[in-house]
């Protein structure tokens, strides 16, 4: 009988800390997106992205990466990552660090391709439908579709 209420007990409890309830954004926003526009409010240029540019959502994690188109396939990422804070429909992100570098800051100017011009950025998010994204912040607008 100790048995028994020992194994259900450890089934309850694991059923319990596995189910979190997420809002319909955090669902809908982790996973895999690849950018496909940049605009850069300050001169209203709009980029289209050059490589391969994504931005990954996981739990309270984001990682932005970046493939050349003149790198040679099989070569890792360039990748930065931060965490991040979602509060309705805008997600606050702090700092980026360099991917397995945690002691070292992302340069500023490599994130700009992913419309981040500071060290915090926050995006309000947009949703034109569930395969497409929009995050815009003060300083760019990001236009992503889910991967």
């Amino acid at each position: 009988m100790k048995k028994i209420n020992i194994l259900l007990f450890t089934i309850i409890t694991l059923l319990h800390s596995s189910c979190q309830e997420y809002s319909y954004i955090e669902n809908e926003l982790h996973g895999l997106w690849q950018i496909t526009t940049v605009e850069d409010k300050a001169t209203a240029e709009i980029t289209e992205a050059q490589g391969e540019l994504y931005y990954s959502f996981q739990r309270n994690m984001v990682v932005v990466s970046y493939n050349s188109p003149t790198k040679p396939t099989g070569l890792m990422m360039t990748q930065y990552n931060s965490d991040f804070l979602l509060e309705g429909d805008s997600i606050h992100i702090n700092d980026f660090r360099i991917y397995q570098e945690y002691d070292k800051k992302a340069p500023l100017q490599a994130l700009k391709k992913f419309g981040i011009h500071g060290e915090r950025t926050t995006f309000h998010i947009e949703r034109p439908n569930r395969k497409c994204m929009i995050l815009e912040s003060e300083q760019a607008r990001v236009a992503l579709l889910k991967y």
